[in-house]
């Protein structure tokens, strides 16, 4: 059975792990927001056209932007909204759009501390965080919380970490719950996971 976040990313998880390239994934992941926020009206096809070309050129910086965060960073500037009003207005459309159960973070940090899971499976360091999607361990490695701005991008980290921890495990699968945050929280949870 293939899931929705294997279908974005394109790959099936078992030959996904530690990628050497995610840039194929960030580029599914930003197909697929892009279609949703197309047909829910967000953007133009011309606009999503020039929006996806623009896009693929940064994924070849060293620490590509989130998709939502770009796109937001571009609408913002036309509709005269603040970048995290933008953000907020993508959530609403793509979480309503997905089939996948993506909650809403609204209380506080993510419980646990910062580094659990990588220290756990280190090879999800540079996955999560070419996603942008912090995550930690909450307990042992039975319940993992990941955030992230974009729907899309938090659901394919959530499946790909349940994957790779199943796989340590032995197949004692974790409960991984994908959460949105909101733009300041994520930038401060990205800050305090990915920092050098």
């Amino acid at each position: 059975m293939v899931t929705q976040a294997e279908t974005v990313a394109g790959l099936p998880f078992s030959a996904a792990a530690a990628p050497t390239d995610i840039r194929p994934v960030l580029e599914r992941v930003a197909g697929t927001c892009l279609k949703h926020l197309r047909q829910d009206g967000y953007l133009s096809e011309a606009d999503a056209e020039s929006m996806i070309e623009a896009y693929r050129a940064t994924l070849s910086m060293p620490a590509p932007k989130d998709f939502l965060l770009f796109v937001a960073e571009t609408q913002a500037e036309k509709h005269s909204l603040t970048v995290e009003a933008e953000v907020s207005r993508m959530q609403k459309l793509l979480r309503s759009s997905l089939s996948d159960r993506v909650y809403y973070w609204t209380f506080g940090p993510l419980p646990g501390r910062s580094g659990s899971l990588y220290e756990h499976c280190p090879s999800l360091r540079s996955i999560c965080s070419a996603l942008g999607a912090p995550a930690v361990v909450a307990g042992e490695t039975s319940i993992v919380h990941v955030a992230s701005i974009n729907p899309v991008a938090v659901t394919v980290a959530s499946f790909w970490i349940g994957h790779e921890l199943n796989h340590i495990t032995g197949g004692d699968s974790p409960f991984v719950f994908p959460f949105l945050t909101d733009l300041s929280s994520w930038t401060q949870l990205m800050q305090s996971h990915f920092a050098s």
